[in-house]
């Protein structure tokens, strides 16, 4: 998915958000942003959002000489879902339909993310999850088991941390003996790293790998050779995360994506309303299997 115009104000604010977090030093703060203004007056607008996301990150990394400037947020974001784990976990298995419930808590969970929504804090994640669960869910729930019933295998593509004990729920829901689990080589503002994983205790249901880079969704050129090539063998991929989509919408694989629309150039690309849970299925040109059409699901 290509840049728009819109994506220039949001790397922006987003800049601006990283450097109030990790500097108290309002010069420091000045010099970042003015850094992230010089090179979003040169975007490449055909490139995808999550690269140029990518070399900002790593840009004020370096300035602020923090490697991981989210670290404590991760941690804490952990901490309170794992907390709620129990009681969501009662709350799907006497739901009508727990499959279904399912896929709309891990894709509810998208809310819990530092990067689009920066004033978000820890304390607010139970309300802002409740209120991100009451909305409708758009797609088929039905297609992605189906698929994920007769595909051999399967990468589960993770994407913020916290987020990622609610998505527990949903592998175990799924054959999650095909399941691998792929989180970031490195830090990439809050999205999940392998200490997250094992956090959520996932790394003792599947197994879990890394894209081998850091930076926002999964820009493909710049992952490792090894994650590439598993990358292009998997004939199912299911991705959290509106960057992921971002990132890999249009890719040869055969690709659920499961995210929360956030912003309007997203709405606009897929079609569905701002706000909405999604489920969005990728097929490549090359496959002989139709696209499903994305109805509301029941």
């Amino acid at each position: 998915m290509r840049s728009a115009l819109d994506c220039i104000p949001c790397f922006v604010a987003q800049a601006l958000n990283v450097a109030r977090l990790a500097t108290p030093d309002e010069k420091v703060q000045e010099r970042m942003l003015r850094e992230v203004l010089r090179r979003a007056s040169q975007v490449d607008l055909t490139q995808t959002p999550a690269r140029f996301g990518a070399g900002i990150y790593r840009m004020l990394r370096e300035l602020t000489g923090q490697s991981d400037p989210y670290a404590a947020i991760k941690q804490e974001s952990n901490r309170l879902a794992l907390a709620m784990l129990p009681a969501w976990r009662k709350r799907l298995q006497t739901a009508d339909n727990p499959r279904h419930a399912a896929v709309q808590l891990a894709i509810a969970a998208n809310v819990i993310d530092f990067g689009v929504k920066g004033d978000l804090t820890a304390p607010q994640i139970p309300a802002a999850l409740e209120q991100s669960f009451a909305a409708p869910l758009q797609g088929s729930v039905d297609n992605l088991f189906a698929a994920a019933e007769r595909a051999p295998d399967i990468l589960f593509l993770a994407d913020n941390a916290g987020e990622l004990v609610f998505d527990r729920l949903l592998i175990e829901t799924l054959p999650h003996d095909k399941i691998t689990l792929v989180v970031k080589g490195g830090p990439a503002i809050n999205d999940a790293l392998r200490a997250d994983a094992e956090a959520a205790g996932l790394d003792r249901l599947v197994p879990v790998t890394d894209t081998g880079t850091d930076g926002p969704g999964v820009v493909l050129e710049s992952c490792s050779a090894e994650f590439r090539e598993r990358f292009a063998r998997a004939r199912l991929v299911i991705a959290k995360g509106q960057a992921n989509f971002e990132s890999l919408d249009g890719c040869a694989q055969d690709v659920f994506f499961l995210f929360k629309v956030k912003c309007a150039v997203v709405a606009r690309h897929i079609g569905r309303p701002i706000g909405s849970l999604v489920v969005h299925r990728n097929v490549p040109a090359e496959n002989s299997e139709p696209a499903p059409p994305q109805e509301p699901a029941p």
